[in-house]
């Protein structure tokens, strides 16, 4: 497909007969045609780089991606198969091949198994529940096998980053010296064929670039060539899935500018500002300062905040607590509005009481999950991240279970099912518009309470009313099936986007709506 620019930005030279050329390639807005057969006799060279953006680079962020025109809600950014994949470095055992825990026989093993059996003995495995040291081993070996069985992709690897220098030294790195980069070379009986710092640079380009890939029990691990060149922000435009072969799948939720910036998060959306920042210091080795990250607030929703009013004996102030520093978040807190300062201590103490009052708690059970938003709501915003954990779990508890409970629930129930769906999605929208599995979830619990809502409407002879829910139910249904379209067959989410398209349909006719 073909379409006229008038830009002057790009050089407008057709590549197949070197004349000067109107019509630019649609999908990367960066190639010129003069004309639609040329496009077509040039498909086969330029298909490879055919993409809706273009890689920059700068001290700062090194290597990114930037979009080269207005990417549509809904499109696929990139798709790709992984320069290696293989089992996550903390791991029972699991096979090698298919990455779960029951085929010697993949292509993808054949490169260590050989080099395993050359050394004279067969590894021996008693536990099968528990990490096993030789586990941390096997992807920074595939990895650097790859010098001799795939160069070109060893190429690519090796120009991703590791960022070994600020790793060099801390508690991760001494591990990964001791388990992986000295084991190697002893367990295998190769001590010439690779240097300390060799395996050490591989290991940190696994642990930097790693994409968690959640299609086997326990997950494994992927390293993408292009989408590792995607920026990290804590409010990215991008989503991430996977197709049933292990491909990633980059797409866009929301429709994207020409010009912006492509980004994916690189830790837990749906965690707090101190411990996305915790969690990429570590892991990613830097600091986030996005937008999000910049705004305690968080876009005024307070999804990190405490309230003043737990941390003094009766009072009324109704403010929120939050950082003196925004990049100190284990240093003192101050109410935004009494300006009361309580200890990073004392924040902290609640915060840990709570995420392991959290941890232990039967999510399943209705009664559990009210008894503590009732007892935390002392400390805890409405929309505080361990909140949000719980209101989650509720969506889905009231109403759900057994085939048809979704009736017998009261009236009110069914109510503040309805009114928690919304407030998470009026949360997301404000900050993680591109966290699709969330919003597909949460679509659907509404979708289906709303539903119910209309059934309930048209047997109480109320037409008018059934017809504004049912339609309101449809639209949900909609919106999750957009969200959770991407979804691998064998997830979750991809069976509560299968229920939303049978759904829909009924639906549609329930309202005589054609195709």
């Amino acid at each position: 497909m073909l379409e006229d620019e008038d830009s002057d930005r790009i050089e407008k030279i057709c590549p197949v007969c070197m004349k000067e050329a109107s019509k630019r390639c649609a999908r990367c807005a960066m190639v010129y045609y003069c004309c639609v057969e040329h496009q077509q006799k040039d498909w086969k060279v330029h298909k490879v780089t055919c993409q809706p953006f273009k890689i920059f680079s700068n001290e700062q962020y090194g290597r990114f991606l930037v979009a080269t025109r207005d990417i549509k809600a809904g499109e696929i950014v990139l798709k790709e198969s992984p320069l290696v994949h293989g089992p996550a470095q903390i791991t029972g055992p699991v096979c090698v091949g298919c990455l779960q825990r029951s085929c010697q026989d993949s292509p993808s093993h054949q490169a260590e198994c050989k080099f395993t059996i050359a050394r004279g003995s067969k590894i021996s495995i008693q536990h099968f529940y528990v990490p096993h040291p030789t586990y941390q081993c096997l992807m920074p070996l595939r990895c650097l096998l790859l010098a001799e069985s795939d160069p070109a992709r060893w190429d690519a690897l090796l120009k991703l980053e590791s960022h070994e220098d600020e790793r060099r030294g801390s508690e991760q790195w001494r591990n990964d010296r001791e388990g992986v980069a000295k084991l190697i070379p002893r367990f295998f009986k190769c001590e010439n064929k690779w240097d300390e710092d060799e395996i050490l640079r591989v290991v940190g380009i696994i642990q930097v670039n790693g994409h968690e890939v959640p299609m086997t029990e326990p997950s494994s691990v992927a390293i993408y060539n292009m989408a590792s060149m995607l920026e990290h922000s804590c409010r990215p435009n991008l989503a991430k899935s996977f197709t049933n072969r292990g491909e990633v799948v980059i797409w866009a939720p929301n429709p994207i500018k020409r010009g912006d910036r492509l980004s994916i998060c690189y830790t837990d959306v749906l965690w707090t500002t101190g411990n996305r920042l915790e969690h990429l210091q570590q892991t990613k080795m830097f600091r986030c300062e996005c937008e999000r990250c910049n705004d305690p607030t968080e876009y005024e929703t307070y999804f990190s905040a405490l309230r003043c009013s737990g941390f003094q004996k009766d009072s009324k102030c109704k403010g929120y607590l939050l950082p003196v520093n925004k990049a100190e978040w284990t240093d003192s807190w101050k109410c935004l509005k009494c300006s009361k300062e309580v200890t990073g201590a004392a924040v902290c103490q609640i915060l840990e009481r709570a995420r392991m009052d959290l941890e232990a708690m039967e999510k399943h059970r209705e009664d559990h999950c009210n008894r503590y938003m009732k007892h935390y709501s002392k400390w805890l915003t409405t929309n505080h991240q361990f909140m949000v954990d719980v209101k989650i779990s509720l969506s889905q508890v009231i109403g759900g279970g057994q085939l048809e409970a979704i009736k017998k629930i009261p009236y009110d129930k069914l109510m503040n099912k309805i009114k928690i769906c919304q407030d998470l999605i009026a949360l997301f929208e404000k900050i993680c518009p591109a966290e699709a599995r969330a919003f597909g979830a949460t679509r659907f619990e509404l979708h289906a309470a709303l539903a119910e809502l209309g059934r309930r409407s048209t047997e109480a002879n109320n037409p008018a009313a059934a017809a504004v829910q049912l339609e309101d139910s449809l639209h949900n249904a909609n919106e999750c099936i957009r969200m959770l379209l991407h979804e691998p067959s064998m997830l979750m989410e991809s069976k509560i986007c299968a229920q939303a398209r049978i759904n829909s349909n009924t639906l549609k006719a329930l309202l005589g709506i054609k195709e």
